[in-house]
């Protein structure tokens, strides 16, 4: 199985776009903070404001259920999905190409 490079996964997938595709909407924006309904722990109180993503720093928290990170933390958390496979599916679903660790080739050329 080929290996992921996550460290330009979690650069790149920005946390606005998982909660876009997980159909997340804010109840409240204070500046780059958004606040709303947990998705990872299904808060479902319409005036529920426990779960806080920053815009800028690219990191979530919920203040109920203690979960927070990346987006790609984010991704795992709501799907359940182990990291290798979340990158796939969210790079698949961003259109974006899967970061693979380069191959080194193992056969040399002998000189003659």
């Amino acid at each position: 199985m080929p290996l992921i490079d996550f460290t330009p996964a979690r650069a790149e997938v920005r946390r606005h776009e998982v909660l876009q595709l997980l159909g997340w909407t804010a109840r409240t924006q204070s500046g780059a903070q958004l606040r709303g309904p947990c998705p990872v722990h299904g808060s479902r109180s319409p005036t529920s404001r426990v779960f806080s993503a920053h815009l800028g720093h690219n990191v979530w928290h919920c203040c109920a259920c203690g979960a927070g990170g990346n987006a790609l933390d984010l991704w795992t958390a709501v799907t359940g999905q182990p990291l290798y496979r979340a990158v796939l599916e969210l790079c698949q679903r961003l259109g974006r190409p899967v970061p693979w660790v380069p191959t080194t080739s193992t056969k040399r050329t002998k000189k003659l």
